[in-house]
């Protein structure tokens, strides 16, 4: 029997995979295939290939970035997180707004200062009177810190949920999802590309459409001539589990993005740091969430073998001691009943932007997030998914700063 020919093969079922299956399977007429593993039980890791970071509860989302790109990015997918919670029934955003902190009266923090009232960010100035004790009384600051705290489209999100949310729109509307990685995908023959998969699943489609982040360079995908300019990343957050009592105390606490040079006695690539509040995890407990902002140090991933034990590792040490320190003197007298390593990637491009780019008449790709990905994954995977689908670039901003670099 041959196999269903399918109008388009999206490779990979993470964030920007997922949201390019609920864009393109919107069109009733256009069959579609999501192939992309779901996240591995426990006892999976060990023997599992292709691992992710959207395995998050917390994600920071804002509209408070400089570049006019990434403000369109960004604010095309804020904008459409109640449609996508209406259409699945999943909760994944929380609107609790950001406080940003940059060193007081330096070039920075008048940059960052200028570029909310550039693209009209909604913010008030914490520094203030009292204001500060008044609204975030658990929260210490340094006396450099200026805090600005925006609440316009600003909070976190559920990167598990979107993903969640995504695959279930595209599921009910007709999209046909494979549990399963590919493994090969082949070129473009007698009208169609074959597609291998692990569990030995033989599929065909007219137009493949790859969004397989870290991995893309390490399965056998036949039409990607060349290999694609990406730097693989290692990252560790630390996560600090609190009680409940704890979480109450700390109820109406935002996300922060602190900027600093020399923050925790960090390297100085190291240019701050990012908190989101506590957040219930699968395991039924609440944490707060920390991780630098900028370079770690010896962080470049180059083989699927070391990509795959960074993720079964427990991180940098030296980020969970001092993270966790800067932590704590932030939230005086917070409880911590356990501290323990997240791991994940990030993909940087020479562009600091994605790759959304249609390399052949039936290949494209959409790939790399610069450690931004979850903020701008839908308004990535609705460009992605008109382009393979039908060759034209759909979006005010321009094509050429978005195609993809090779080496």
């Amino acid at each position: 029997m041959q196999p269903k020919i399918f109008d388009l093969c999206i490779i990979g079922a993470g964030m920007y995979g997922s949201a390019a299956a609920r864009h393109a399977s919107a069109h009733s007429a256009v069959k579609v295939c999501l192939i992309g593993p779901s996240e591995p039980k426990e006892d999976e890791r060990e023997t599992r290939d292709i691992l992710s970071s959207h395995y998050d509860e917390g994600r920071i989302v804002h509209i408070a970035y400089a570049s006019p790109v990434m403000q369109v990015l960004v604010r095309n997918t804020i904008k459409r997180f109640r449609e996508i919670e209406k259409l699945s029934g999943i909760n994944i955003f929380s609107p609790v707004g950001t406080i940003f902190t940059a060193e007081r009266d330096t070039s920075f923090f008048y940059k960052l200062l200028q570029g909310f009232e550039m693209h009209d960010v909604n913010y008030i100035d914490l520094s203030k009177e009292d204001i500060m004790k008044q609204r975030f009384p658990y929260l210490k600051l340094e006396d450099c810190d200026h805090p600005l705290f925006a609440d316009d489209r600003a909070g976190y999100i559920k990167a598990r949920g979107m993903v969640e949310a995504q695959k279930k729109i595209a599921h009910l509307q007709g999209c046909h999802i494979v549990d399963d990685v590919a493994e090969e995908v082949k070129d473009f023959k007698d009208g169609a590309h074959q597609i291998i998969t692990k569990k030995g699943h033989v599929l065909k489609a007219k137009k493949i459409l790859f969004c397989t982040g870290a991995f893309t360079a390490f399965k056998k995908f036949d039409p990607l001539k060349k290999k694609l300019k990406i730097q693989v990343k290692r990252e560790t957050a630390v996560m600090m589990r609190i009680s409940e009592g704890e979480k109450n105390r700390l109820g109406s606490m935002p996300t922060l993005m602190m900027y600093r040079d020399n923050l925790a006695d960090m390297p100085a690539a190291a240019k701050g740091a990012y908190i989101l509040p506590p957040i219930r995890y699968p395991d039924g407990h609440w944490y707060l969430k920390i991780g630098h902002m900028g370079i770690q140090r010896n962080s470049e991933l180059n083989t699927l073998e070391e990509i795959k034990e960074w993720y079964k590792s427990d991180g940098d040490q030296e980020v969970l001691d001092k993270y966790s320190k800067f932590l704590i003197g932030i939230i005086p007298g917070l409880k911590v009943e356990e501290v323990k390593g997240k791991t994940c990637v990030t993909c940087d491009s020479p562009s600091d932007l994605p790759y959304i780019d249609r390399i052949s008449p039936t290949v494209t790709v959409a790939v790399v997030g610069n450690g931004r990905g979850a903020t701008i994954c839908d308004e990535v995977g609705r460009i992605a998914a008109d382009l393979s689908l039908t060759g034209k670039w759909n979006s005010e901003l321009p094509q050429k700063l978005f195609e993809a670099i090779f080496i």
